[in-house]
């Protein structure tokens, strides 16, 4: 767990680094970024969109909480708020306000996939039929 906590340090550093303005606990991030975050770190990875939409292809190890339940299934989420979830949808603007209800809720470590799963899908990176 202290690894995990000092990659994601480094990581919100590289962010700064990378033109991040203020810290925030919203990290807004690109497809490479998530796939670093998703392969090194192990974020919990939150599909938003809608179960049908899910059903049509996922970022593999998704889980699907579609922006309208996300309220009254955050008990699904892990129950330490400091651990990070990676937040997306088609196109990162269900995503951000789910990251933003995410914070209202007391979570300390957020990740938006900025242009969601169509940015993910453009940068040529894996998308599975979720498991059944």
């Amino acid at each position: 767990m202290n690894r995990k906590r000092a990659y994601l340090s480094l990581a919100f550093a590289a962010l700064l680094l990378c033109g991040a303005r203020r810290p925030s606990p919203i990290h807004n991030v690109n497809a490479k970024d998530a796939e670093l975050l998703i392969r090194d770190v192990g974020v919990t990875l939150i599909d938003v969109r809608s179960a049908k939409e899910y059903s049509n292809g996922c970022i593999p190890g998704a889980k699907s909480i579609p922006l309208a339940e996300l309220s009254s299934r955050l008990k699904e989420l892990p129950k330490d708020k400091t651990e990070p979830l990676l937040m997306y949808d088609r196109n990162g603007e269900k995503s951000a306000r789910a990251a933003r209800l995410l914070y209202e809720s007391g979570r300390k470590d957020i990740y938006n996939l900025t242009g969601g799963i169509a940015a993910w899908a453009a940068a040529q990176k894996p998308i599975q039929l979720p498991q059944k």
